[in-house]
C-alpha cells in the first residue's frame, strides 16, 4: 500500500499534511503518534471511509478513484477500527456479512454458519446469532478483527486492536499477524502500547501533528526514543513518584458487598491512596467498580468519609463519588455538546446564577482545564465528538477534577490513549490523590498498575483473593496472582443456558408480537363472555376489514422508523388519495386515470419527504409535519365538503371477502409477512436496519445511507396507497378528514410493536399483532357498555404499559452486559 502526499483539512484544523507512507508486502509496519496526530484520519483515507483533499491511495498497484470503502475492499484492504464499524441492532452474522460482502459469505442464509466458523477459534463464546449490542466491548473487537481477517486481505490495518484484549487474546492476535505477514500480507499496526510495537513491528513510522516525523527499523530504536519522537520532547518519567504509605482517613469503606458478579467484598481505601483492581477477565472487577459508583444493584454497606451511601448513582454522586467509565463514547461524554459544556456538565451550580448558566464562566473554567491538562482542541466551542480519544478522556478527567471528588473511580483510564497523554493522565490521577481523594483504578495494564498504585487487589470469581502492597507490586506479581488464583470457569448448566436463551428471546424483536397476541386473545375471550355478539360473523368481518388499512399504514410507518426516520404525513396522504379518487373513480370517470393519480400522489409525497430529509439533513419530524399540514390544505382546497361518490363496483371489489375474511385483509397480511421476510433475509432489510442502527458505521461499511433513507420514505408512501384505497371503499365518498387519525394510529402500532423509535430494531410481525390489538380495543367499547372515551383511554394505557415494559427489558439487558463486561489483566505483551 502506498499513500502519497495525503492532505486533509477539517474546519480550522489541518489534520494531515503531505503524508507519504509505504507499506511493503510481508511486513508489519507500525504507525505511532499521539492522540490527534492524524493516525486514524490517515487510515480512514486509506480505507475509503474519508476523502483526502489531496494525494493518492494505491493498494496492490491499484489507485483508488475516491472515497469508497467497497472499492478499497475489492482491492484487498481490511481494517480493524479503533471504534469498531459494527451495527449494534444487527446480529454478529449480519454484521460480518455486510462487512465482507454478501457473495463472500454465500448469501444471508449461510451467514450464521460462516460467521461462527470464523469466531470459534478466538474462544470468546460469541454466538453469531447474538445482537452486537448484547456483546461485551472485548467481544465486539473480536468480531471486528474476525470480520477483517475474513476478507483474506492484501493489506490489513489494525487500529488499536489490543486495547480491549487480554494477554492471551493479544498473543493469539500476534500469532495471526505473524502468519499473515509470512504469507505476504502488508500490515499497518497502530498502537499506543510501545512494548507491543517493539514486539510485533518490522518498521515504525512516527506521525506528529499530521506530519511524518521519520520511519525507522524497529530494531534501531528503543522504547524511550520512540516515545520522545512521538511527543516531541524528552520524557523524564512515565509515572509520578509514589508518596509512600497513605496516612489519610479511611475515606471509602466497603463491608459485605454482594452483587450479581461478586460477593462478600470488604475493602478500605484511604484518602490520598491509589488502589488498583486486577484479575483475569470476567471475575467481577468491572461490576464492582460500577457498583461503587451506584450503577449496579447491590446489598451491603458503602460509606464515604464515615457516612453511609444509599443505593443509586445520584446518591453516590452526592456523597462525592465520581466515576470515569471505560466506555468513553457511550457513557463518558455528551457528543453533540462542546468541550466547554462537557467539562462543566458535572458542576453546573458553580457556573450558574439563579439557575442560569453563565457562558463566560463555563468558557473560563474550560480554558483553565484545557491549559492545565493540555487538551488539544481548536477551541472550547468545538464539539467534543470531533476530538481524538485521548483528548476526550482528558476532558472527562477535567470534569471529574472540577467536581472535587472524595472518591475517584476510574475504569481503564488510559484505554485508547497515546504515550504522552498517558503520562498526563497518570499525573492527573496522582494529583487527585494528593489533593485528598481516595482513588480506585481498574486497569488491564499490569505495568500501569505497578507504576501508579499504592495497593493492588486481585479478584477471582467475584472475590478479592490477594492484596499486593508497596514493593510487592509488579507486573509479574499481578499476573501470577491473577492466574494462580483463577481456574477456568465451569460451563454453564443446561438450565442457565435455557434461561439465557429465554432472556435473549424476551429482549428480541419478536417477543412483543407474542405478548400482544396473548393480550388480543385474552381480551377477545373476556369480551365474548360479557357479550356473545362479539363473536358474530358480522363483527368479526367488520373487525378484519377495519384492521386492513391500519396494517398497511402501520407497516408504512415501521419502514421509515427502522431507518431512523419518522413520517407524520401518512394520515393526510391517505386523505389526499381518497379525494383524488373521488374525481375519477366515480360513475362516468376513468378508473385507470384515478388509480394512476393516486399512485403519482403517493410517490410524489414520498420523493419530496425523502429528498428534503436526506439532501438537506432536515429533521424528519419537521419535514413530515410540514407535509402533514400541506396535504391537509391540498385536499381541503380540492373538496372543502365531502363529494364525489366512489363507483359502487370498485367499492364492492375492495370489500370482497373469502368466507368472513376480507380480501383486503388477506392482501395486507401477505404484504406485512413479506416485509418481515425481506427485513431479515434480503440486502434491503439488512441495510435498512443497519442505517437505523448506526448511520456512521453503515456509511463506513459502504452502505449508501442517503439512498436507503430516501427509498424508505418512498416505500412508506407506496404502502399508504393500498390503505387509501381501502378507506376510499369504507367511506364511499371524497372526504379526507377521516384519515387524520391514522397518523396517531400508525405511531401507536409501531410503539406497541416494540420498535425502537431511534431506528434499527423492530418487527413487522409485531406490527401485525399491534394493529389487531389496537383495532380490537377500538371495537370492544360498545360490547362492554363503555363510553366512547374508553376508545381513547384504552389504546393510550396499553401503549404506555407496553413502552414501559420494553424499556425495562432492554435496560435490564444493558445492566447485565455492563456487569459482566470483562476487565482483563494483561500487562505488556513484552
Amino acid at each position: 500500500m502506498r499513500l502519497d502526499g495525503i492532505d486533509k483539512w477539517f474546519p480550522g484544523v489541518r489534520a494531515l499534511a503531505e503524508v507519504t507512507l509505504d507499506v511493503r508486502a510481508g511486513e508489519v509496519h507500525a504507525l505511532v503518534g499521539e492522540n490527534g496526530a492524524g493516525k486514524s484520519t490517515l487510515m480512514a483515507v486509506a480505507s475509503g471511509a474519508l476523502a483526502a483533499d489531496a494525494g493518492t491511495v494505491s493498494i496492490d498497484g491499484h489507485v483508488l478513484s475516491g472515497a469508497d470503502p467497497d472499492e478499497a475492499r475489492e482491492h484487498g484492504l481490511g481494517i480493524v477500527r479503533q471504534d469498531p464499524a459494527l451495527l449494534p441492532d444487527l446480529t454478529v452474522a449480519e454484521n460480518m456479512a455486510v462487512g465482507v460482502g454478501y457473495r463472500r459469505v454465500g448469501g444471508l442464509g449461510r451467514a450464521v454458519a460462516w460467521a461462527q466458523a470464523r469466531l470459534d477459534p478466538w474462544e470468546m463464546g460469541i454466538d453469531a446469532r447474538t445482537r452486537v449490542s448484547e456483546l461485551s466491548v472485548e467481544q465486539r473487537f473480536i468480531v471486528e478483527i474476525a470480520k477483517a481477517l475474513a476478507l483474506e486481505p492484501t493489506v490489513l490495518i489494525l487500529d488499536e486492536p489490543t486495547e480491549h484484549l487480554s494477554l492471551e487474546e493479544v498473543q493469539r492476535l500476534f500469532r495471526t499477524v505473524r502468519a499473515l505477514a509470512a504469507a505476504g500480507t502488508a500490515i499497518v499496526y497502530i498502537s499506543h502500547r510501545i512494548p507491543e510495537v517493539k514486539q510485533i513491528a518490522d518498521r515504525i513510522t512516527v506521525l506528529r501533528d499530521g506530519r511524518v516525523r521519520g520511519t525507522f527499523a524497529a530494531d534501531d530504536v528503543d522504547e524511550a526514543q520512540i516515545i520522545e519522537r512521538v511527543i516531541g520532547r524528552t520524557l523524564d518519567a512515565v509515572f509520578p513518584d509514589k508518596p509512600g504509605t497513605a496516612t489519610g482517613d479511611d475515606r471509602l469503606v466497603v463491608r459485605g458487598l454482594d452483587g450479581d458478579a461478586f460477593h462478600d467484598i470488604d475493602l478500605t481505601v484511604r484518602a490520598g491512596e491509589i488502589v488498583g483492581l486486577a484479575g483475569v477477565q470476567g471475575n467481577g472487577q468491572a461490576a464492582l467498580i460500577r457498583a461503587l459508583a451506584g450503577l449496579e444493584s447491590v446489598s451491603g454497606d458503602i460509606t464515604v468519609a464515615g457516612r453511609r451511601v444509599r443505593s443509586g448513582s445520584a446518591a453516590a454522586a452526592a456523597a462525592g463519588i465520581v466515576y470515569v467509565p471505560a466506555d468513553r463514547h457511550g457513557e463518558g461524554i455528551f457528543p453533540p455538546l462542546s468541550v466547554a459544556e462537557n467539562i462543566s456538565s458535572a458542576t453546573l451550580p458553580a457556573v450558574s446564577t439563579a439557575g442560569l448558566v453563565s457562558e463566560r464562566r463555563v468558557l473560563a473554567r474550560a480554558a483553565e482545564q484545557i491549559r492545565a491538562l493540555r487538551i488539544k482542541t481548536p477551541s472550547a466551542h468545538t464539539p467534543i465528538a470531533s476530538l481524538s480519544g485521548g483528548n476526550q478522556q482528558k476532558a472527562v478527567l477535567a470534569r471529574t477534577l472540577l467536581a472535587e471528588p472524595r472518591v475517584l473511580l476510574a475504569e481503564e483510564p488510559t484505554q485508547g490513549v497515546d504515550a504522552g497523554a498517558r503520562v498526563d493522565i497518570y499525573r492527573i490521577l496522582r494529583d487527585a490523590a494528593d489533593a485528598g481523594a481516595a482513588v480506585v483504578i481498574l486497569s488491564s495494564d499490569g505495568v500501569e498498575l505497578e507504576g501508579l498504585c499504592d495497593r493492588v487487589l486481585i479478584m477471582s470469581r467475584g472475590e478479592v483473593v490477594q492484596e499486593l502492597e508497596g514493593d510487592e507490586i509488579s507486573e509479574a506479581a499481578i499476573t501470577r496472582a491473577a492466574l494462580t488464583a483463577t481456574t477456568v470457569r465451569a460451563r454453564e448448566s443446561e438450565h442457565s443456558e435455557r434461561g439465557l436463551r429465554f432472556r435473549r428471546w424476551l429482549r428480541g424483536d419478536q417477543s412483543p408480537a407474542v405478548v400482544l397476541g396473548a393480550v388480543f386473545l385474552a381480551l377477545g375471550m373476556l369480551v365474548s363472555v360479557a357479550n356473545p355478539a362479539y363473536l358474530s360473523a358480522f363483527n368479526i368481518n367488520n373487525l378484519l376489514f377495519m384492521v386492513a388499512p391500519l396494517l398497511f399504514v402501520g407497516a408504512a410507518q415501521q419502514v421509515v422508523v427502522m431507518g431512523s426516520g419518522f413520517d407524520l404525513s401518512v394520515g393526510p396522504l391517505m386523505g389526499l388519495l381518497v379525494v383524488l379518487a373521488s374525481y375519477w373513480i366515480v360513475d362516468g370517470g376513468n378508473l385507470y386515470v384515478g388509480l394512476g393519480l393516486m399512485l403519482a400522489g403517493a410517490v410524489g409525497v414520498g420523493v419530496v419527504n425523502g429528498f428534503l430529509v436526506t439532501r438537506f439533513a432536515i429533521n424528519p419530524v419537521v419535514v413530515t409535519l410540514a407535509m402533514y399540514m400541506a396535504l391537509q390544505g391540498i385536499y381541503l382546497s380540492l373538496r372543502s365538503t365531502p363529494g364525489g361518490v366512489i363507483f359502487g363496483g370498485v367499492a364492492d371489489l375492495v370489500q370482497a371477502r373469502v368466507g368472513i375474511v376480507p380480501v383486503a385483509t388477506i392482501a395486507a397480511l401477505v404484504v406485512v409477512i413479506g416485509l418481515e421476510v425481506a427485513l431479515r433475509r434480503t440486502r434491503w432489510g439488512i441495510e435498512l436496519r443497519g442505517v437505523g442502527s448506526r448511520a456512521d458505521a453503515a456509511a463506513r461499511l459502504g452502505i449508501r445511507v442517503g439512498r436507503v433513507r430516501f427509498f424508505s420514505y418512498v416505500s412508506c408512501s407506496l404502502l399508504v396507497l393500498p390503505a387509501g384505497v381501502i378507506m376510499m371503499a369504507q367511506i364511499g365518498i371524497g372526504d379526507g378528514r377521516p384519515s387524520l387519525s391514522y397518523t396517531l394510529a400508525s405511531v401507536t402500532v409501531v410503539v406497541l410493536a416494540g420498535a425502537s423509535i431511534f431506528g434499527g430494531r423492530g418487527s413487522f410481525i409485531g406490527v401485525l399483532a399491534a394493529a389487531f390489538l389496537v383495532q380490537q380495543v377500538l371495537n370492544v367499547s360498545p360490547f362492554l357498555g363503555l363510553s366512547q372515551a374508553w376508545s381513547y383511554w384504552l389504546p393510550g394505557l396499553i401503549t404506555l404499559a407496553a413502552a414501559v415494559l420494553y424499556a425495562l427489558l432492554r435496560s435490564t439487558g444493558r445492566r447485565r452486559r455492563a456487569a459482566s463486561r470483562p476487565a482483563a489483566i494483561a500487562g505488556s505483551p513484552a
